[in-house]
């Protein structure tokens, strides 16, 4: 406590100042990303006085006064008055007291809020909107709103906000209710007189291109997709010259990371977990979360994820709720969703699942040289509605000695069915521009939406010849491929091309190979967002053969991954003596011999 002294007399009684030192301190259980918010905020009081370059200020005032007047709030749920608990205090004190020197506005302009659910985030967020329409800045034109997925999505933080503020004006408030005339319907409440208004928008219907919003709520952030992401850039793009303007992305983890919170997700864990704050100076990023799976069998640690119960009468109740949950989760095979909801961790839990979430970040890596490595190709061509996909896999030798496989790859993606680009993203919930402005995609320009078979063609033997590739095999599925196929197999005659069938008994071993490198962690991979959402969407199909991969609708692709199956069908046995194939014929006449066959060719009269 001695090293936090000057920061004690300098901001007393401040509740982000003694949350963050209970944390750092160890008198509060925290996960490691908590306790890197409680640092981050220690070091950045300190930066205040220290760093000439650090423009923003922490104004305790500020902080005090927004607490106070959630004390004035009920508690929804009991009807009682709304007492914050330590952690609620610390986040209205994060949001409310960072302030920017320069711009004389608020300091964060992204929120980031994550925790499980039924602790309060929606209690404590209505407080945070409702002071904000009330007593915000500007002191005129204030525009507020709370969206979700659906309308109905929004109305738990309305309703909410409604509620206090019916209490309010009978009570404390009363004589400024009859001043200012404050109405509210379902959908929006209004101060008239002074242009100000909160507004419930739904993203599948509300366009909102038009209002430039001072407060925007994202609520139960993981059900959005990547097609609402042009809903989300709606919002924030009429915020950019408005220096007093928030915006809030709220929610528990979701069971499908094939989402922008996830995204969000992994980019600012990597800034925590460096130290790299300064790089976010604009952002708050606080998340509950328990740091490992096994901790759903210590309730003693639950508080990680569930800051409530840091309220001992709190902690009994959702205890034992919690257990019970957890139990019965457990007991149908469906345990990660109890680690999702009541742990706020990401997990890929679909049932018969491929692979779990865990192992598919574990494989990312910043950087792979390919130059004049061999590699096996895989291929999975469509040409109207699924993408088509070569999948390339680099066998190489780890520094402990054993084989790794690296996996890249490159799609086309057709638009022929959806009709544009952007249905074609909201559909399969892949950011295709943004994944073919990093290299790993090519979106038709085909005037009919359809893949170009001859672009396919030229850029793999581009980047084979590029990168001076050593082809092990070109493996793929024979159906739609013929005319491709004939192609290579006439200007790369050396190559060994191998179809590979697509039924379960052929896949079988390559599918459980992919499979086990992963868990053996001997798979890495590049941050390819469509690699990694195809191997989220991957579920296991089996019979008395073995097993393969599929998917469980349409719009979920698995192509990459079908790709990556078909290179390892003949991959796999790279570090060993086996094959699946026979020799490929050559037309050369000492196409596929060795050089003691040629030799003795030669010895022996011309003859073999």
């Amino acid at each position: 406590m001695q090293k936090y002294n000057d920061l004690l007399r300098r901001y007393p009684n401040d509740p982000a100042l003694e949350y963050s030192i209970a944390v750092l301190t160890g008198k509060k259980l925290a996960g490691e990303k908590i306790k890197r918010a409680a640092e981050r905020h220690i070091n950045d009081l300190r930066r205040i006085d220290n760093d000439n370059d650090f423009i923003y200020v922490y104004d305790a005032d500020e902080a005090r006064k927004i607490n106070e007047f959630a004390t004035l709030l009920k508690d929804v749920t009991s009807g009682e008055p709304f007492n914050p608990s330590p952690y609620q205090r610390f986040i209205l004190a994060m949001i409310q007291g960072w302030r920017n020197l320069e711009t004389q506005g608020m300091r964060f302009k992204n929120i980031f809020i994550s925790m499980a659910r039924t602790n309060g985030k929606t209690q404590l967020l209505s407080a945070y909107t409702l002071y904000n329409f009330l007593f915000g800045y500007p002191k005129v034109n204030r525009q507020l709103a709370v969206s979700s997925i659906d309308i109905s999505h929004t109305k738990p933080l309305y309703k909410y906000m409604t509620y206090n503020w019916e209490q309010l004006k009978k009570g404390p408030f009363k004589k400024l209710a009859q001043k200012w005339g404050v109405e509210y319907n379902q959908n929006e409440m209004r101060i008239d007189s002074q242009s100000t208004s909160m507004k419930r928008l739904s993203a599948q219907a509300s366009a909102s291109d038009g209002d430039h919003y001072t407060t925007g709520i994202v609520d139960e952030y993981h059900l959005f997709g990547q097609g609402q992401r042009e809903f989300i850039n709606s919002m924030t793009s009429g915020m950019v010259n408005n220096p007093l303007a928030q915006m809030f992305f709220i929610s528990t983890a979701g069971l499908d990371p094939n989402a922008p919170m996830y995204e969000d997700y992994r980019r600012y864990a990597k800034y925590l977990e460096s130290g790299n704050w300064n790089d976010i100076d604009k952002d708050l990023v606080l998340i509950w979360e328990q740091d490992d799976e096994d901790e759903a069998y210590y309730p003693e640690k639950w508080v990680k994820s569930n800051p409530l119960m840091e309220l001992p009468f709190m902690a009994k109740n959702l205890r034992e709720g919690m257990i019970t949950e957890r139990d019965a989760k457990a007991s149908q095979g469906k345990l990660p969703d109890f680690i999702v909801k009541n742990m706020n961790m990401w997990q890929n839990a679909k049932d018969n699942a491929y692979l779990p979430l865990d192992l598919i970040k574990d494989a990312i890596i910043d950087d792979f040289s390919m130059f004049g490595r061999d590699v096996f190709i895989g291929f999975d061509f469509s040409q109207t509605n699924d993408d088509t996909a070569i999948a390339f896999v680099f066998p190489y030798t780890g520094t402990d000695g054993q084989t790794y496989y690296h996996l890249y790859q490159h799609s086309w993606v057709p638009i022929a069915k959806a009709g544009s680009i952007e249905a074609k993203e909201q559909r399969d919930n892949i950011n295709y521009r943004d994944v073919e402005t990093k290299g790993f995609a090519t979106v038709t320009r085909d005037r009919f939406g359809l893949i170009d078979e001859d672009e396919v063609f030229n850029w793999m033997l581009n980047f084979i010849e590029s990168n001076e590739l050593d082809v092990q095999g070109i493996l793929y599925d024979q159906w739609g491929t013929g005319r491709f196929i004939r192609r290579l197999d006439d200007i790369k005659s050396e190559y060994l091309i191998i179809p590979v069938r697509q039924g379960i008994k052929s896949l079988n071993e390559p599918t459980k190979f992919l499979q086990e490198q992963f868990i053996k962690q001997r798979i890495t991979m590049l941050d390819d967002q469509a690699l990694q959402q195809a191997l989220v969407n991957a579920v296991i199909v089996s019979d008395n053969n073995g097993i393969k991969v599929d998917k469980n609708v349409n719009s979920q692709k698995i192509d990459i991954v079908d790709a990556i199956v078909n290179a390892l069908y003949e991959g796999q046995f790279y570090a060993t003596e086996f094959s699946n194939v026979e020799e490929k014929p050559s037309k050369l006449p000492f196409g596929n011999k060795t050089d003691e066959e040629i030799s003795d060719y030669f010895i022996n009269n011309f003859s073999f």
